[in-house]
């Protein structure tokens, strides 16, 4: 039986630490949803969540950061959806301002 790596512990850390800031995204944007009465779609930002944390376990368990295919398209298209949900808050919150 082998140990954790280190390389292994910091890919999870760091999707914790990534997991505790989009969760505080997404209630922002449930919050302002709640204030303004426009639609945000705040549930949508827990699906980047669960998609960087599939290619966190996939990173860890190959044990090798970056190179695997699956994950790499995992980690692309979170970062769009996130990028896609942002842009759209952003939006809302500053009504083009």
């Amino acid at each position: 039986m082998t140990g954790i790596s280190f390389a292994q512990a910091l890919t999870l850390y760091v999707w914790f630490m990534l997991a505790i800031l989009l969760s505080l995204l997404l209630l922002i944007a449930r919050f302002y949803q709640n204030v303004s009465h426009e639609r945000t779609y705040y549930p949508a930002f827990a699906l980047p969540i669960v998609i960087f944390g599939i290619a966190s376990v996939r990173d860890a368990f190959i044990d090798q950061l970056g190179g695997d295919v699956l994950a790499d398209l995992l980690w692309f298209s979170g970062g769009i959806l996130l990028v896609t949900l942002c842009i759209h808050l952003y939006n809302l919150m500053t009504s083009g301002r």
